[in-house]
């Protein structure tokens, strides 16, 4: 449907004809730029409601995955229980540091 209207909005704006001195106001061309300014807003609105929704899906997603999550404890099982030690999470995010600065450089 969008591909549709901007097919039909260049083929407008293609159309549109310059003002010249017999019509400095370029009255001649105002249906068609009306016609191209509606289909533009079509376009802009069927963009955002696309946006939109794709932002819904990846929401629900993003939510799926952080129910899921899985850690790996300090004996190597993996478990889904978030770790909420000061510790641990400590040693995490020096670990996590560590392994992007090998990585990086």
């Amino acid at each position: 449907n969008i591909a549709k209207q901007r097919e039909t909005n260049i083929a407008l704006y293609k159309s549109i004809t310059m003002a010249s001195h017999d019509d400095p106001l370029n009255k001649k061309a105002e249906p068609i730029l009306q016609q191209w300014r509606e289909g533009s807003k079509k376009i802009k609105e069927m963009i955002t409601l696309l946006n939109e929704l794709e932002a819904q899906e990846r929401g629900k997603a993003d939510s799926t995955y952080k129910e899921s999550k899985i850690f790996i404890n300090g004996f190597g099982e993996a478990t889904t229980r978030n770790i909420t030690c000061a510790g641990y999470e400590r040693m995490q995010k020096q670990n996590q540091k560590a392994i992007l600065s090998f990585i990086g450089g």
